[in-house]
Order: structure tokens, then sequence, then C-alpha cells
């Protein structure tokens, strides 16, 4: 029998930690009929939703006791586990491990972004603002280990990206990632060989994500004080999304808009960025943007049923979650035209270009104005088994790819 480690480790209940329970969920039944003993690594916040996605499976949940605060992944408690127990695979559903990993390893990379884009990474200023001087000492070190170089003249944290990203992705038995689009772009990019790449796809709870009941959308709005039509935000505000871009361009067309038309902004941290409180006060518009926080998935499925639209502005995805939770709960998406949305989206979302204003505002403003654009009918979620035997697949293929490993050693 086969052990396999699945840490779905997350700080925030963002979309790398629902990526991770809910392949979890879907592959973990497969897994065990298939003969594998599953160990699952999680943080406490995480706990209860990784028990019930292992329930009835030859699973035991750990909680890491090390605290996650810093970037770069190391615990020594995980080093133990793998090194004390018999382990065949680790497989992290996060876009970083330790690089001390002393077991063969699969991880996901959710997108490239930060190497394409590395302007929208953090800077030193910003790094140490999120992670703290010791933090930045560290990523330093690390860079210095993984190039020869400490970057000292440049900003460290793009550099230690980079290098970081091209080594695990060179020493995986397997990179898993989440759509078709940056599966390609690893093979190009990082020089990985397509064999060694394995899809799986983001799973949509359609449990929980589909059309809620007009009671439950009623609720919401009347929790949350919205009197007239409102679009969606949802996320975390990471300068890739460009959530300060997106709200002046509809700042900028507001006149249009129905008088009393609204911005939900889900997810937390919106009202804490520079780029949204600036945008607002250049307005005047304190009226205009709601404020959420984090909310329950119940709630964020009856806020998703009552938008006349989801509004994106990412200049880049790896799949983008949020939009394909909006279309199975019948919610239109206002989306960029990128390649990524091009595939997940399955052309049921409406595209602008990405540095077109005037064309979100366009579609926002016919939301509003109850004309439904692209058609939330046309997305088909992927199903469960779908899901899990992707995942399933690409655990396997890790597994051979060790074993073919160890023979020519």
């Amino acid at each position: 029998m086969s052990t396999v480690v699945i840490d779905v480790r997350a700080n925030h209940d963002t979309g790398v930690s629902r990526f991770g329970l809910g392949s979890l969920a879907a592959a973990a039944p497969l897994l065990t009929e298939a003969g594998f003993r599953i160990t699952v690594v999680t943080q406490a916040h995480q706990m209860d939703r990784a028990r019930r996605a292992v329930h009835g499976c030859d699973a035991t949940v750990l909680c890491c006791p090390d605290e996650q605060t810093g970037f770069v992944r190391r615990s020594p408690w995980l080093r133990r586990l793998l090194s004390t127990t018999p382990v065949d695979l680790y497989y992290t559903s996060h876009y970083l491990l330790d690089r001390h990993c002393p077991v063969p390893y699969a991880f996901t990379i959710h997108d490239l972004t930060r190497i394409h884009f590395p302007e929208l990474s953090y800077t030193d200023t910003t790094f140490v603002k999120k992670f703290g001087r010791a933090e930045l000492a560290l990523i330093r070190d690390e860079l210095t280990a993984l190039t020869g170089s400490d970057g000292a003249a440049e900003q460290v944290f793009p550099r230690y990206f980079r290098a970081i990203t091209r080594y695990l992705a060179a020493r995986a038995a397997t990179v898993v990632t989440v759509s078709q689009t940056v599966a390609e772009d690893i093979e190009s990019v990082l020089d990985v060989d397509q064999g060694r790449v394995a899809v799986v796809p983001c799973l949509v709870d359609t449990a929980v994500f589909g059309p809620q009941p007009a009671q439950a959308v009623e609720r919401v709005r009347r929790s949350l004080r919205l009197s007239g039509p409102y679009l969606l935000f949802v996320g975390l505000t990471h300068p890739n999304k460009r959530t300060g871009w997106l709200l002046r361009q509809l700042l900028a067309a507001r006149h249009r808009f129905p008088a009393d038309a609204r911005l939900v902004a889900v997810g937390g941290h919106a009202e804490r960025t520079p780029e949204i409180t600036s945008a607002v006060a250049d307005y005047d518009a304190s009226d205009f943007v709601v404020y959420t926080g984090r909310v329950s998935d119940a709630d964020l499925a009856a806020l998703y049923s009552g938008a006349s639209a989801l509004v994106t502005a990412s200049i880049s995805e790896g799949s983008n979650l949020p939009a394909q939770e909006a279309m199975a709960c019948g919610c239109p998406v206002i989306a960029t035209d990128i390649p990524t949305h091009r595939e997940t989206l399955q052309g049921a979302a409406a595209l602008f270009p990405p540095h077109r204003g005037e064309a979100l505002a366009e579609l926002a403003g016919r939301a509003l104005r109850g004309q439904v654009p692209g058609n939330p009918r046309g997305y088909r979620a992927s199903r469960t088994d779908e899901v899990g035997a992707a995942l399933v697949d690409a655990l396997y293929a890790a597994r051979a790819s060790r074993m073919a490993r160890s023979r020519s050693a």
C-alpha cells in the first residue's frame, strides 16, 4: 500500500485553499479505492473542512503546529513527519514547499503571474510590510543558495520567486496546474516536459454554488442594505487583480448607472487597500462600495445569485474560481479577455480587452440595467468525478516518475 501526504495548508480561504480542499474531497474516495493511505496536513482553520473531505476514507488528518506566517514554507514538524514515517509521495496544493523536502514530491503551480509580471509582485518595501525584515533576510539567503547571488542591487522577491519556482519544478515528480493554458505556460517558460505536467481543474461545489431562492437573496440584500442592482467583486486585492483600476473605471461611468447601483466587495482587505481608498476619496464615492469582509459560502452563493454581474479586471489568472462559482449560480461574469478566461469560462462570460476601461464600464452598465452580458447558462462546472480522477492520475504519474528515477539512480 502506498502512503501519500496531501498538504492543503493555506493562510486564507482563497482560491488556493478552496482548490486544495475541493480536489482532496473529490480524490480521497478514489485514492482509498486504489489502495492509497492518505495523510492530510492542514492548518487549524481548515481542520473541519479537511475532515469532511476525507470522511469514510482511509485517511488521517493532522494539524501542522508550525504557524505559516512567513513566505518560505519551512516546517520542522513536517520535515520530521516526512523523514520518520514511510511516505511514498508528498503533494501540496500550494505553489511553494520546503526545498529540502526529504521525499519525492508533486506541487501545484496555479499560474506564472509573478514571473510574467514581476512589477506586480512584492517590492522589498511591501514585502517587509507584509512579512517583516527577518523574512526578507531569509528569502535573500534562499536566493543566494539557489543562484549564488543575493540580488542586493535589485528587488529581492521577484528574483527569489522565479528561482524557487524553477528549482521546485525541475525536481518535482509531477507539476499540477489548474488549466491547460497554464500547463502550456509551464512547459515553455519553465522548460518542464509535457509528461510531468498534469491539469487538475478547480472544483466548483455545486451542492453549495447554484442558483439560490429569492428569499436567500433578499436576506443578504437586507443585511447589506442593498436597495438596487449591484455588481460583485470576490477575492483578495492582489496587484494582478487591478481592483483599484476596476473601481476607477466604474466610478468614472457611475453617472450612467442606476442611482442606487452598488459594487459589493467580498473577501476582505479591499477596504484597507490604498488604491481602493484613494479611488473612493477622489470620486467622493463612499456610498458606492459595500465591503462585506469574509462571508459564508451560503451567503456568497446568495450574493452571486442576486448580482447583476461579477466583475474582474485580472491581468493574469490560473483559473479564476470565483468567476466559475458565479456562473454556476447563474450570475453573469464580466472579465478580461485573457487566454485563461477564454479557456476556463468556456465562452460564457462577457470579455473585454484588459486595458479598455470604457468597454468594462459599458458591459457593467448594461448588466445593471438588466441586460445580461454573456451567457452564464452556457457554463458547465467540472464534475467531482472528473476532478478526482485528474488528481489521482497526477499522483499515479508522480509515483511512477519516482519509481523510474529510483531504478535509474
